[in-house]
């Protein structure tokens, strides 16, 4: 209901700003203001900054603002892409992920917003031993490949603190 409210209003506001009661410059209307009233004060707002503003605006009400929340997009689970494989490496920043047959290793960023489990438990990136199966979550941003989420399993063997 917001967003049809919002809609309804930039709607309503920019039709009543582009309207003109002044006619043409070749051919006023009786009731325009004289040239004088014309350049008197002003409110010291330019036209071509009223629609990027009541854009902006609506964007801040409805939220739609908020989609930029890590730069272009990410933090979407609905749009991230999986994968799956064995721990290979890992620290604070990164983790490196083998994948089965020909498949290259693919190594994701870890951010502080990438979740992380160890056999359902919150861990740190780095804490994930290696050979460990993991199942990714990731976006894509610029040439980086993000972590959302990665949920490890220990490896088959492997002494549990």
């Amino acid at each position: 209901m917001k967003k049809l409210i919002v809609a309804a209003v930039m709607c309503l506001g920019t039709a009543a700003f582009a309207q003109s009661p002044t006619g043409t410059p070749s051919n006023p209307a009786p009731s325009a203001p004289s040239t004088g009233q014309m350049n008197g004060p002003t409110t010291g707002v330019e036209a071509q900054e009223v629609g990027p503003a009541i854009s902006n605006t609506a964007k801040k009400v409805v939220g739609a603002d908020k989609d930029k929340a890590a730069g272009t997009g990410a933090w979407k689970m609905k749009d991230a892409y999986s994968l799956s494989g064995t721990v290979s490496g890992q620290d604070d920043d990164d983790v490196t992920i083998a994948r089965t047959g020909d498949l290259p290793a693919v190594k994701l960023d870890v951010r502080d917003q990438t979740v992380v489990t160890l056999d359902g438990k919150t861990v740190k990136a780095n804490e994930l031993p290696e050979g460990a199966s993991v199942r990714a979550k990731f976006q894509l941003e610029g040439d980086d490949s993000v972590a959302l989420e990665l949920k490890a399993t220990s490896p088959k063997g492997a002494v549990k603190k």
